[in-house]
């Protein structure tokens, strides 16, 4: 007896020139989803009750190793949200994992759930990771998630601050440390967690610079130019202090929260009538304009704080209009 996955892929085969790639993958999706109840080959349909006990040191393992790895708390946090909904989804212990469970759950995840294909793409990611792992690790015996295809997602265009906007924000500025906040961003192009983790102590006001741990538990050198460095002192004169974190929340002693700072960019951006205000905009236009002002790429690289190229390219891309004065100047 044929196999579903075997059903599905004949299926789709026949109708190869018939229908476009999307439509294609669409077809492939519903057919996964309506076949589920049925048994096309040999299998027990028994029902088997998933027990969240069961593989536990598997599991344990898992994060452990990741974090060793140095991931972040929250993509931790993402990967045990996705990995806990998917098993409960499936119900069956790690080894009993098909290929076809992990596209089931894809498959309902857009067509039933109705989730941004960005949404399900992590998804998939974090489950494939997972078994990989787990076959590495031999934990089991094959590894499900290896033939799982990747999720396409659609890139959209997004926008750094103009310089107008960069002018409104700061004139909208009603206290000492929203300016700081936003001259760091721009300055030093840091994550919203690297910024509230910086700390007094890090800070080497003879070179205008200091230190954070970044993304990947890496040490790396923020640098502050003259309107960072301008804004940090009138900071201090308003809330002196030469230990302990950088930025304080509403509570006394307390850390300032990404969420923290989000809110008060956002109440900035609502004074200045500049609509999209977010910390990671701030590290985009601090991207995009390092590669404006002629900052070699590999430079621009080091300056995020990324691993890959490919990620600083996606943080520093043309504009329309950066690409009609290049024309003029190289091509006519």
């Amino acid at each position: 007896m044929l196999s579903k996955e075997t059903l599905i892929n004949r299926i789709t085969g026949e109708l190869e020139s018939d229908l476009a790639a999307e439509q294609l993958r669409k077809l492939k999706l519903v057919l996964t989803i309506q076949l589920d109840p049925f048994d096309v080959t040999k299998s027990s349909r028994d029902l088997v009750i998933y027990d969240e006990t069961s593989d536990i040191a598997a599991y344990k393992q898992f994060f452990v190793s990741k974090k060793i790895q140095g991931l972040s708390d929250n993509t931790l946090t993402l990967y045990m949200r996705t990995i806990n909904f998917f098993m409960k989804s499936v119900r069956k212990p790690y080894k009993d994992v098909t290929t076809n469970d992990i596209r089931l759950f894809i498959a309902n995840r857009e067509m039933m759930d109705r989730v941004s294909k960005g949404t399900i793409a992590r998804e998939r990611g974090c489950i494939v990771r997972f078994f990989r792992w787990l076959y590495a690790e031999e934990y089991i015996e094959r590894d499900p998630g290896a033939r799982v295809e990747n999720i396409k997602v659609p890139k959209r265009k997004k926008y750094e601050f103009s310089e107008l906007d960069v002018e409104k924000l700061r004139a909208a500025t009603v206290k000492s440390k929203e300016l700081l906040i936003i001259e760091l961003l721009l300055s030093t192009g840091c994550r919203v967690s690297e910024l509230v983790s910086l700390n007094f102590k890090d800070y080497n006001p003879e070179n205008d610079s200091i230190s954070v741990i970044g993304k990947g538990n890496k040490q790396r050198v923020l640098y502050l130019n003259a309107k960072a460095k301008l804004a940090l002192d009138s900071y201090l004169e308003d809330v002196p202090h030469d230990e302990g974190p950088l930025f304080y929340g509403q509570f006394k002693g307390k850390q300032m929260t990404t969420a923290g700072v989000q809110k008060l960019l956002k109440r900035v951006g609502e004074r200045a009538g500049v609509f999209n205000v977010h910390p990671h905009r701030f590290r985009r236009t601090a991207a995009t304009l390092a590669r404006r002002h002629g900052m070699p790429i590999e430079l621009v690289k080091s300056f995020l704080g990324h691993e890959k190229i490919d990620t600083t390219l996606e943080y520093s891309m043309i504009n329309e209009e950066e690409l009609k004065l290049s024309h003029k100047k190289y091509i006519n």
